[in-house]
């Protein structure tokens, strides 16, 4: 009887364990199998999730490390509206000036959310309220686009377990149009676009982004404690500038007056450091402000100064003078009896601006006149081939490297192409084109000696770990010998201190070099515009050249002297600015006639 009873139950619990074994299988089946690909979704969603940690793009700044570009990390707040309503809207956290634990209701920690992003709290509440009653399994709205960072630790500091936040980046130009022109502008269309300098050296600018896992619940939230990086973010890279943002203020606000005093088409003026050939400012008129671009003029959102050559006239007339003398075929006090007009050959003809007798200039003279006939029987002395040569050691006909991403080489065509005629019109700067930039250089090399030194305004891309890329913007030059360029300086001299020009330039205390321009323009027809564009490229102190100063001003429709002045207002700047001490001694006074 003992034994029939214990085999039963020995049964009974075989039973069991062969029931429970079948329930475990039956339900590893069902996991394994059946709800295999259910399951696997919702793990997908619990954890091994990747989140992209963006580089962040690097700055521009001035020569002395002023920021003229920048990239705000800012934030995104967003919560879950299904969420609100777990634990019929309400969670706990702790109080840490209290000490204690509390309950908090949805309602008051969205009243909390709303006073630290400055919305409405009614707004706000309203605002979940339609979500979810539009849809109950809402998982996602925005609270606040681009809150800033104290605003995003206030946000976390109240521990409310159904916000979320994404990093995202604004570019800003804090100068506001300071600059603009240079550092261009970035926007999305279809991926991001770029201008200016924040185009040419993107390579610098843009990092490389890293990423990062964490695991999450089911509702979307990050487990804490669960974040790994995998791959750290490399930041953008600062690119440096030769500008001086403070000089490059002043100077687009002389240029913005001169437009406004002439009813030009446009005008800009260039400063540029005589020993190193960097652009300390590059103004021009109406400058795009890179944080609205929106709000300028189409025409002002790039840089003329860099890409729009035009005809210099009578400022080339230094660089014929430094031909001839460098040449041995002229001094500073070389005779020429100079008539209005002159036909050196059969169908040849030109004139001065102005009708005179024949006149017995010196050639200090004649560039003090400003004579276009005068200046092609001196400069004419020299080969056209070895002019050619002149003018492309100048730097014209070939395109700076100063860090644009577009820098015109002007026009300059060979020797061989020259017509009769424009073998002599490019002498007094007609028939040749450069851009102001172009021309700057020009005098630079007139100011340093007759070394020139190519334009530059990228100095260096400081990349992220600080490894410094200097660049590299071309060998120097030497054009002419330091004895011609001293000559050219005492000609130049010569012409600042003579007549109108002198009251346009002249400043107390300091001796300045410098020639006018009042240039004709192609009227895109074949021939030229009745109006002009009027220019004063020169540099200064005399006796020892630090800063070429060139001003442009395009067909104004009143006041055609403003060049001068304007070019005046900026020396005033630059001195002001450096402190530019007083110039020494007297200048040389060269005879103008014989």
């Amino acid at each position: 009887m003992i034994k029939k009873l214990v085999d039963r139950r020995r049964l009974l619990a075989f039973t069991l364990v062969v029931v429970v074994i079948a329930v475990f299988a039956g339900r590893l089946f069902s996991l394994q199998v059946v709800q295999a690909e259910q399951l696997t979704a919702e793990a997908q969603g619990q954890i091994g999730v990747e989140s992209v940690l963006q580089a962040v793009r690097g700055d521009i700044v001035d020569r002395n490390g002023s920021v003229l570009a920048t990239t705000r990390e800012l934030y995104d707040a967003k919560l879950s509206p299904k969420n609100t309503r777990e634990n019929k809207g309400i969670f706990y956290r702790f109080n840490q000036s209290t000490g204690n634990r509390e309950k908090v209701t949805t309602e008051a920690a969205l009243t909390e959310i709303a006073a630290i992003v400055d919305r409405p709290a009614e707004e706000l509440i309203k605002a979940v309220n339609d979500e979810l009653a539009e849809n109950p399994k809402s998982d996602f709205m925005y609270v606040k686009r681009g809150i800033d960072l104290g605003q995003l630790r206030q946000l976390k500091e109240l521990g409310v377990p159904w916000m979320t936040y994404e990093s995202v980046f604004d570019r800003s130009y804090p100068n506001g149009a300071v600059a603009g022109n240079l550092l261009g502008y970035q926007w999305e269309d279809n991926g991001p676009k770029f201008a200016g300098i924040e185009r040419s050296q993107n390579e610098c600018l843009t990092g490389e982004d890293g990423f990062e896992t964490y695991e999450r619940s089911a509702d979307g939230m990050a487990l804490p404690g669960s974040r790994v990086e995998v791959k750290k973010r490399t930041n953008g890279g600062k690119v440096a500038l030769t500008i001086d943002r403070d000089l490059q203020y002043q100077v687009q606000q002389i240029v913005n007056l001169a437009r406004e005093k002439t009813g030009a088409e446009w005008a800009m003026h260039v400063v540029m450091n005589a020993k190193t050939g960097e652009l300390l400012a590059v103004a021009e008129d109406n400058s795009v402000d890179p944080n609205n671009t929106a709000a300028s003029d189409p025409s002002r959102l790039g840089s003329r100064a860099f890409s729009s050559p035009y005809e210099p006239g009578s400022s080339f007339k230094a660089l014929t003078a430094a031909m001839a003398i460098n040449e041995g075929k002229a001094t500073a006090i070389t005779q020429s009896s100079t008539p209005y007009e002159w036909r050196p050959e059969p169908g040849v003809v030109f004139s001065d601006a102005y009708p005179h007798p024949e006149t017995r200039w010196t050639l200090a003279g004649i560039l003090a006149v400003s004579s276009n006939v005068g200046t092609t029987m001196i400069g004419g002395r020299v080969d056209k081939n070895v002019r050619y040569e002149y003018l492309k050691k100048f730097g014209l006909g070939q395109a700076t490297e100063a860090g644009m991403p577009y820098e015109e080489s002007g026009l300059l065509y060979p020797a061989a192409e020259w017509d009769a005629q424009s073998s002599y019109n490019i002498m007094f700067g007609q028939g040749v084109s450069s851009t102001i930039i172009q021309t700057a250089g020009a005098y630079q090399a007139l100011a340093n000696k007759g070394l020139r030194i190519p334009p530059s305004l990228v100095k260096s891309c400081t990349s992220d770990n600080g490894e410094v890329t200097e660049f590299n913007h071309g060998e120097p030059v030497r054009v002419v010998s330091e004895q011609t360029a001293a000559e050219v300086t005492d000609i130049l001299e010569n012409v600042a201190n003579y007549g109108t020009v002198y009251d346009r330039v002249h400043i107390d205390g300091y001796r300045v070099v410098g020639k006018t321009a009042t240039a004709e323009q192609s009227d895109g027809r074949g021939g030229y515009r009745s109006d002009y564009i009027n220019s004063f490229a020169g540099y200064f102190p005399a006796d020892d050249p630090q800063y070429v100063v060139v001003s442009s001003i395009a067909f104004p429709q009143r006041s055609s002297s403003v060049a001068g002045t304007s070019w005046r207002d900026t020396v005033r700047a630059t001195i002001r600015h450096f402190q530019v001490p007083p110039s020494q001694g007297e200048y040389r006074k060269l005879p103008l006639e014989y």
